[in-house]
């Protein structure tokens, strides 16, 4: 198990083990960052060395939020745990930045399912904690196709969105544009297109 710092990590009450006979939980930046770069479109990063050289497949554990930049953070966004620098991704409404992330091999060809917590979420003045705009979806976005998660999550917001009388996320100038173009032509990673999303409610 891992995260981008330890201290999210030890936050939640979890103990930091790096021993190899044991189940390991720590932080990328305990374990460190590649020297050299590599580049996907406007992402030039530097990858921590847990997913480039601990991982042959990566289980991804995002939590469903409202993002002031980006509109929403969950599968996709989720990834700038892995990267050195993550603030220099946010420009534009982490668009492309987010798609071109999910681009690079690494994280393209080793993140293989998304086990998602919406079980609360805040769907305003995220991606902090904000007591009064908590609610509790009590579900689990689960799947392997990154785009057609985001693109759900972004409807369950929405839709608490307009239940309590606030404007979506496109009149309040963030929509999540990094959704659609992760599923471009230059991306390909998945698909926004409701038409061609398989969602199953149980």
């Amino acid at each position: 198990m891992w995260d981008r710092n330890a201290r999210d990590l030890e936050a939640c009450g979890l103990t930091i083990n790096t021993d190899p006979s044991r189940i390991r939980c720590y932080g990328s930046d305990v374990a460190g960052f590649e020297e050299q770069p590599v580049a996907f479109g406007s992402a030039s990063v530097r990858l921590a060395k847990i997913l480039t050289r601990e991982c042959d497949m990566v289980l991804n554990l995002p939590i469903l939020k409202d993002h002031s930049m980006a509109g929403i953070t969950f599968s996709m966004k989720n990834m700038y745990g892995v990267v050195q620098h993550p603030n220099e991704l946010h420009g534009g409404g982490c668009n492309p930045g987010v798609a071109d992330l999910n681009c690079i091999p690494a994280v393209r060809e080793k993140v293989r399912f998304t086990i998602g917590d919406a079980i609360s979420s805040v769907y305003d003045g995220g991606p902090g904690f904000h007591p009064e705009h908590l609610w509790q979806p009590n579900a689990l976005i689960v799947g392997e196709d990154r785009v057609a998660m985001d693109h759900t999550a972004w409807q369950i917001i929405e839709r608490k969105r307009a239940e309590v009388g606030m404007p979506t996320l496109e009149t309040s100038g963030r929509p999540p544009r990094y959704i659609a173009t992760a599923a471009d032509q230059a991306h390909q990673l998945g698909f926004n297109d409701p038409q061609r999303i398989n969602l199953m409610e149980v």
